[in-house]
């Protein structure tokens, strides 16, 4: 690949010094690189400047942590171009490379790479009237919780088997990318990154005998806010919309995935290992 778009996070990289050093070596190696407008080096020539990211990119790299590849995947899923982090963050968890082997960059203008392709969720916000009222992509996960109050909420998860009520502070719904994530934290299984499924987690419930459920990917998950109170959706630590009381959303495999970009092959547990050793040693 040669036509690369950069999208760094300035809240990581301050100085867009991680930055400057991989525009300098991509263009070294004979890349076409891209770079947003509010973020060009002026000291660096060959540059493509963008104010939209153009449609010739044949990859984005993502200068920052998690959250920044999570946003930046909502253009390369709309390009449907691959994607690759440079980790700024604590863990990255979805980052290829560090600030430190930045020479694993020449693996990309030589082919020497895989795409992965993950899982996506699709959410459908369902109003009063039994309509559509607004649709969005998750590459990790769908939290559902209380709005502005501090308590217990009231749900219901159905699928095709039936449903179960919840007493909870809230449930997260999982691609098995997100399974590291958020569900994680709240008691969740790891899922393979290859199994597709979608994996409910609830959030600390209200009862010794709630667990994690695996469905299949098939499957499409209704929750309906049977209580009193207003319901955040949160995709991918980003708020999307509310659930007021008696409405519900759809929660399903959607059609497209997302292509992550890798030089290392069946590595998702290793990988896990050691970002998760490096989390314990984090102070």
């Amino acid at each position: 690949m040669k036509k690369i778009a950069i999208i760094p996070n300035p809240k990581k990289d301050v100085d867009f010094s991680v930055t400057e050093r991989v525009v300098k070596r991509l263009i070294s190696l004979g890349a076409e690189v891209y770079l947003e407008k509010t973020v060009a080096l002026s000291d660096i020539t060959g540059c493509h400047i963008y104010k939209d990211l153009p449609c010739e990119a044949e990859l984005i790299i993502v200068i920052g942590g998690d959250g920044s590849i999570l946003d930046s995947s909502v253009v390369a899923i709309e390009l449907g171009i691959p994607i690759i982090g440079i980790n700024l963050g604590k863990v990255g968890f979805l980052s290829e490379l560090e600030p430190d082997n930045l020479d694993m960059l020449e693996k990309i203008t030589s082919g020497e790479y895989d795409i992965e392709e993950k899982m996506l969720l699709i959410t459908e916000k369902i109003g009063h009237e039994g309509k559509v009222t607004a649709t969005r992509l998750a590459v990790n996960d769908v939290v559902i919780s209380h709005s502005e109050f501090l308590g217990i909420s009231e749900f219901t998860v159905e699928g095709v088997g039936g449903g179960v009520r919840y007493r909870a502070d809230g449930v997260v719904i999982a691609t098995p990318a997100g399974s590291t994530a958020y569900s994680l934290s709240a008691g969740g299984p790891i899922v393979s990154h290859n199994l597709d499924s979608l994996l409910v987690t609830p959030v600390c419930p209200h009862s010794f005998f709630d667990r994690s459920i695996l469905f299949s990917p098939e499957e499409k998950i209704k929750i309906k806010n049977t209580g009193s109170e207003v319901l955040n959706i949160s995709i991918d630590g980003r708020r999307f919309d509310a659930i007021l009381p008696g409405e519900e959303c759809n929660i399903a495999r959607a059609d497209k995935r997302v292509k992550f970009m890798t030089f290392k092959k069946n590595s998702m547990f290793s990988t896990l290992f050691g970002k998760m050793k490096l989390l314990e040693d984090i102070k």
